[in-house]
C-alpha cells in the first residue's frame, strides 16, 4: 500500500491510498466471496460461486462499490497511521479509481494557531464622557415618562392623543371597523390606513368626517386590497401631551430625592455607571478583535464552523423547546428556511470559533490553571444562592459532568480577565515552566481544571467512519 498526502488550504489534507493490482484484486475477490454466501447466485450453493459468475450477477460496480464499504475505512485508518497529520475529524472519501486502485480521501485537519506577540497588543479602554447635555436629555426622558394627556379646545394635531370611532367601507364590504379607538396621531403613520392620521388633523372633539383612501394592495382582505374605500370618523376627545415641569416636585415624584439637583447628581451617577458597564461589556469584544487582527495565523477546516454552527442551532432548539415552540414553527414565523437560518448563523459561528481558538491559546500559553478549591468554592456559591433548592442541586453540580462545566466556566472567566489585563498593559509577567516532578494526588486534583482548559477550545464534532 502506497499513501500520499498533500497539504491544502484552510486545514485540509487530500490522502491518497493506492494499492498494488495483486492487493486490490484480493480484496475485491474477497468482497465477492463474502456476496456469494449472503446471497445467491444462480446455478451455485452459496459461497461456491467463482468470481467470474459473481460479477455477471451483480455487476462489476456493485462488487466494486461493496468493496469500499467493506474495506475502504480500514485503508483509511491504516493510512492515517502512516503519514503525519492530524485530523479534525474522519476524512470524507472524495473519488475511487480501480484500474489500478486509488482512493482519495479529503481529511478536515485540526485548526492551527498563532497569535505571535500577543501580549504586545494594546487597545485604549475609553468610556463615554457624561456631558450636561446628555444628562438634560435623561431628564427629558423623565419627564416624558411622567407626563399626562389633557383635554385640548383645540382642533387636533400631531402628537395629539385622540380617541375616535372609525368605519372603512370598499366594495361593499367593511374592512375596517374601531369604537373610541385611542390613538396619538403621528406624520406619515401607515396604521390603520396610509393617510388617516393626516384626515384626522384638523379635527375636534363633537367633529365627524367622511373621505375616501386607498385599501393597501397587500391588504390581507383581497376582496377589497386596492379599491378606493370610504372612511367615516367621529371624534370623541382631542388631548395634549403635558410634562411635569422640571423641577424639585418631578424630583420626589421620580425617586427619593429632595430637590432637581439631587436628581441631577443621580441621573449623571447613573449614566456614568452605564457608560462604565458598557465600555467593560464592549471592550472584550475589541480585544478578541485586535487579537484576532493581529494574529499571523488562526487557521481552521470548514467543517469547524459547521460543528459550530450545529452547537449553536441544537441550543437554540433545546431553548425554544423548553419555551413550548417548535423549531420549524419559529422559522415559519420569523419567515426564514433551515438553510437560510443556516447561512445567517454562519459568521456568528466563526467568530466565536475564533474566539474559541485565541482563549484556548492564551491559556496554553499564559499557563492557566485552576486549583480544585476553586471549583469547591464556585460550587458553594452556586448551591447558597440557590436557597432551597440548593441542596438538591449539590449532588448534580458534584457530579463529574457539573464539575466539569464549572471548572470550565471559570477557566472563561480567567482567560477572559488576562487578555483584558494584556490589553491595558497590567498583565502579570508569564510563569516559568516549572520541571519538579508532580504527585499522582496533584495531578488527580488538577485533572478537571486541565481538562477545562482543553475543553474551551473543544470543537471537534463527533468522529465517524469515512463518509
Amino acid at each position: 500500500m502506497k499513501v500520499t498526502s498533500e497539504r491544502l488550504e484552510d486545514c485540509q489534507a487530500k490522502i491518497r491510498v493506492e494499492l498494488d493490482a495483486a492487493e486490490a484484486d484480493k480484496r475485491l475477490r474477497d468482497t465477492a466471496r463474502k456476496l456469494s454466501r449472503e446471497f445467491n447466485v444462480p446455478g451455485y450453493r452459496r459461497g461456491k460461486a467463482p468470481f467470474a459468475a459473481i460479477v455477471r450477477t451483480f455487476g462489476l460496480e456493485a462488487v466494486q462499490q461493496q468493496g469500499i464499504e467493506d474495506w475502504g475505512n480500514d485503508l483509511y485508518e491504516m493510512a492515517m497511521k502512516e503519514i503525519d497529520v492530524e485530523p479534525y475529524k474522519v476524512g470524507e472519501l472524495q473519488d475511487v479509481e480501480w484500474d489500478p486502485f486509488a482512493m482519495t480521501v479529503l481529511v478536515p485537519l485540526q485548526p492551527e494557531v498563532d497569535l505571535g506577540d500577543y501580549r504586545s497588543v494594546r487597545v485604549p479602554f475609553e468610556v463615554e464622557e457624561i456631558t450636561d447635555e446628555k444628562v438634560d436629555e435623561a431628564l427629558a426622558e423623565l419627564q416624558q415618562r411622567y407626563a399626562q394627556w389633557v383635554p385640548v379646545e383645540r382642533p387636533a394635531e400631531y402628537g395629539d392623543q385622540v380617541v375616535l370611532d372609525m368605519e372603512g367601507r370598499a366594495g361593499g364590504k367593511v374592512f375596517m371597523s374601531n369604537q373610541e379607538y385611542e390613538m396619538v396621531l403621528e406624520e406619515g403613520a401607515t396604521y390603520p390606513i396610509t393617510g388617516f392620521h393626516a384626515q384626522v388633523v384638523g379635527l375636534s372633539a363633537g367633529e365627524d368626517k367622511t373621505f375616501t383612501l386607498n385599501v393597501p394592495e397587500e391588504d390581507e382582505d383581497q376582496d377589497v386590497a386596492g379599491q378606493e374605500g370610504t372612511v367615516t370618523v367621529h371624534v370623541h376627545s382631542v388631548k395634549a401631551e403635558e410634562l411635569p415641569p422640571l423641577d424639585d416636585d418631578l424630583a420626589m415624584m421620580v425617586g427619593d430625592y429632595d430637590t432637581l439637583a439631587d436628581l441631577r447628581i443621580a441621573t449623571r451617577q447613573n449614566l456614568e455607571t452605564e457608560a462604565s458597564q458598557k465600555a467593560d461589556s464592549e471592550y472584550l469584544d475589541k480585544v478578541f478583535d485586535a487579537m484576532i487582527e493581529a494574529a499571523p495565523k488562526i487557521e481552521y477546516p470548514a467543517q469547524a464552523v459547521d460543528y459550530e454552527s450545529d452547537m449553536a442551532l441544537s441550543q437554540m432548539e433545546r431553548n425554544l423547546a423548553s419555551s413550548g415552540i417548535d423549531f420549524d414553527t419559529y422559522l415559519r414565523i420569523v419567515g426564514k428556511t433551515l438553510e437560510s437560518y443556516k447561512q445567517e448563523l454562519y459568521p456568528v459561528s466563526e467568530k466565536r470559533l475564533q474566539r474559541r481558538l485565541v482563549l484556548t491559546e492564551v491559556v496554553s500559553r499564559e499557563k492557566l490553571s485552576l486549583e480544585d478549591d476553586e471549583i469547591k468554592a464556585e460550587i458553594d456559591r452556586l448551591v447558597e444562592s440557590m436557597g432551597e433548592q440548593g441542596d438538591e442541586m449539590r449532588e448534580m453540580l458534584e457530579s463529574p459532568m457539573g464539575r466539569m462545566s464549572i471548572a470550565e466556566d471559570l477557566m472563561i472567566q480567567r482567560v477572559q480577565e488576562r487578555i483584558v489585563q494584556i490589553a491595558k498593559g497590567e498583565a502579570p509577567p508569564l510563569k516559568e515552566d516549572k520541571t519538579e516532578p508532580e504527585t499522582e494526588a496533584a495531578d488527580d486534583a488538577e485533572g478537571e481544571p486541565e481538562a477545562a482548559a482543553e475543553e474551551i477550545g473543544a470543537d471537534e464534532g463527533p468522529e465517524s467512519e469515512t463518509d
